[in-house]
């Protein structure tokens, strides 16, 4: 099920305050993480952040761009640069977290937080970044 640009259209809507361009733009050159909540205060949000934060080696290795959404804004990895958007279509109402694979499709979701080596175990099994890993050695 290829539904790129469906999803990156979705993800925008849903989380209200980005372009789909800002998504578009990493397609095939950055796989990322979407960590979603209502505000920057969420603790849920706070707790996965600060997880993922911890390993930016393994981050910047499997080429993870971090997006933390909210209803006021966002900012992109850890930055507390906030972007903020007039637009708003839906309200996020709790904690989500999303990784969106170099295709741009959805390849996880949870609405717990999750250690960091969830995501690099999903990802390190998917083809294209088994390619990467065979090629780097």
């Amino acid at each position: 099920m290829k539904f790129t640009i469906l999803l990156i259209l979705s993800v925008c809507i849903y989380t209200n305050t980005m372009e789909a361009q800002d998504l578009k733009k990493h397609q095939w050159e950055h796989r990322i993480i979407v960590v979603s909540s209502s505000t920057f205060e969420n603790q849920e949000a706070k707790e996965q952040l600060q997880l993922l934060k911890k390993d930016t080696g393994a981050l910047d290795e499997r080429k993870l761009v971090i997006y933390h959404v909210t209803n006021s804004g966002y900012t992109v990895d850890f930055s507390e640069d906030i972007q903020v958007s007039e637009k708003t279509q839906f309200a996020i109402e709790s904690f989500q977290v999303s990784l969106i694979g170099l295709d741009g499709t959805e390849k996880f979701h949870a609405t717990e937080v999750q250690p960091a080596a969830k995501f690099f175990t999903l990802i390190d099994a998917m083809p294209m970044r088994r390619a990467e890993m065979k090629n780097d050695h």
